[in-house]
């Protein structure tokens, strides 16, 4: 199925699947994709399914919908790597798998290129344009050739920008190129980093025939070894088109006008972009092959960067993994060591027969049994993304329900809990289980924070009605936080308990709160205790809708 990805604005990172068969409405009133930009319309934009994809038609909106840089004036079709616009939001239409039903779908298959070796007819190279030429576009004499050729470039420069996987960087470089030149078939061949061997990686055809492609590997070659692109005349004299019925017009015996240039990265050939057609229907122009090679220029510095940037993901990826094993290794060997030292104990009691001695070791399981509970949660409660699932819900249960479950914790250290609760508070939008964790974890933090005995943690709850918002106070008569570790607080895997802690309690509750539109205060005075205000709106899907649109500039 395809998927919308959100690449700016106010909602970025965001992807939303469209159900099939069913339209789809973009905008702040949108149910299933509410945007949060306020240039955007209520009703902006719609998507409709089609028997062959999707379409997308503005509706009207006050700043216009615009697909890979044109404003919409009618319904378009959508291809794979599509850019839409909408007032300060910027999408991605990612539809890989749709590629295939496309017309002049692309197949990346090394299989159905053949760069022939024994051509019986050499192919004529009529010219040529260096590989690293900056002036190959603006050569051309036509002021319309040059502003087609920058229109063309800016669709390239913004599928740079969206696009990180080198295949689908090809396939939407073949799009352009299909779009803007007169062309039959066309491949790109990548270089293997490993193995230094040229394979396909896309393979486009206009018609359906998806014949074999026979190409001359004298042209590959020669773009390789000079990085410089061609255009050429080729006439291979098949035997398969000389069999008594198949014709004998100049497009049946296999005259062709070829454009082939190179893929140039910052320091080597990353592979060539061939494209060819019946010379009986079309002759390139050397305009067309500087078109075509600056293309292949940016084209090869993007794969170049498309590689980068993955692998330095995947090494991000694999740091990140071994930060949370870190992490999270000393903590969970201090609760098997916890939860070992508890069934001793039991083992000790069972054998004495002491009823007393098996409930004090039953009490130390039991408490680590709370803490790697509480840890599984937390990390699929940071590491899943969700939407929060809204129920109008008091907040003054919450928290009671949230004080009961930690008493036992606070009892142990010997901390006060107390509990405040505001008159009057009407039920609120928001996702109950979502709000428990929040609530419990920095309760939890603050029992943790207040000394042994004379600790004392309090929780309040108002309501304010011109905000149209809920509070949530939790004070401590802690150490109190420095300003510079407040601002780190909710930093992941931060932790000020030591191996006594995770770090992933308050980055949870942020994480949470953020989803529900809402926000976190925190207060401190150090050697005094602290003070955490948890703000969450009514209802939150308000902040998606708002009666005016405003305008890009306005704020």
């Amino acid at each position: 199925m395809p998927s919308i990805l959100i690449l700016q604005g106010p909602d970025k990172g965001q992807r939303y699947d469209p159900a099939e068969g069913e339209m789809v409405l973009l905008g702040r009133a949108s149910e299933a994709l509410p945007l949060t930009d306020f240039t955007v319309s209520r009703r902006h934009a719609e998507l409709r399914p089609t028997g062959r994809g999707w379409t997308l038609d503005d509706l009207k909106s006050a700043n216009g919908t615009y697909l890979n840089g044109r404003r919409l004036e009618r319904p378009m079709r959508l291809k794979h790597g599509d850019q839409i616009r909408m007032g300060a939001t910027l999408m991605v239409w990612d539809a890989a798998e749709e590629l295939d039903a496309e017309h002049g779908a692309a197949t990346p298959a090394s299989s159905l290129v053949d760069l022939d070796t024994a051509e019986r007819t050499p192919a004529s190279i009529i010219g040529s344009v260096g590989g690293g030429d900056d002036s190959m576009i603006l050569a051309s004499p036509a002021a319309a050739e040059a502003v087609r050729s920058w229109r063309v470039m800016s669709a390239l420069l913004d599928a740079v920008g969206a696009i990180l996987s080198p295949q689908q960087l090809c396939e939407r470089v073949m799009d352009l190129i299909f779009e803007e030149v007169p062309a039959d078939r066309g491949f790109v061949l990548l270089r293997d980093p490993k193995h230094g061997k040229y394979e396909a990686e896309v393979v486009r055809w206009q018609d359906d025939a998806r014949d074999r492609i026979r190409a001359s590997k004298a042209i590959v070659d020669h773009v390789v070894s000079t990085r410089e692109g061609v255009l050429c005349s080729n006439a291979m004299n098949d035997a398969r088109f000389a069999r008594p019925g198949a014709g004998g017009g100049s497009q049946e015996i296999g005259l062709r006008s070829v454009i082939c240039v190179p893929l140039v990265s910052r320091k080597e050939i990353l592979g060539v972009l061939y494209v060819d057609c019946a010379m009986g229907r079309h002759i390139y122009t050397e305009e067309q092959l500087r078109l075509v090679a600056a293309i292949g220029q940016m084209a090869g510095l993007a794969i170049e960067d498309a590689r980068l940037v993955n692998e330095r993901m995947r090494t991000e990826r694999l740091a990140a993994a071994g930060e949370t094993v870190a992490a999270l290794s000393h903590y969970i060997k201090n609760i098997l060591q916890g939860m070992m030292g508890g069934s001793d104990v039991v083992e000790m009691g069972l054998r004495g027969q002491s009823l007393a001695t098996v409930d004090q070791g039953w009490q130390v399981v039991q408490r680590n049994l709370d803490k790697i509970f509480s840890l599984t949660m937390n990390m699929l409660a940071y590491a899943k993304k969700r939407e929060p699932r809204l129920d109008p819900v008091q907040v003054n249960d919450v928290v009671a329900d949230v004080i009961k479950l930690v008493q036992r914790r606070a009892d142990d250290k010997g901390v006060t809990v107390r509990s405040n609760p505001g008159a009057h508070m009407p039920a609120i939008m928001m996702d109950e289980d979502g709000v428990h964790q929040v609530v419990l974890n920095i309760v939890v933090n603050a029992i943790d924070a207040v000394p042994k005995l004379s600790g004392m943690v309090t929780v309040s709850t108002s309501y304010d009605a011109a905000a149209d918002e809920a509070t949530i106070t939790i004070g401590d008569n802690g150490p109190g936080i420095t300003a510079e570790l407040r601002d780190r607080i909710f930093e992941v895997f931060y932790s000020t308990k030591g191996h006594g802690g995770t770090g992933l309690g308050l980055a949870v509750a942020k994480k949470i709160v953020d989803e529900h539109r809402g926000r976190i205060q925190v207060d401190s005075i150090t050697g005094e205790g602290t003070l955490i205000r948890i703000h969450l709106p009514a209802n939150p899907k308000k902040l998606y809708d708002s009666s005016a649109t405003h305008g890009p500039g306005s704020g």
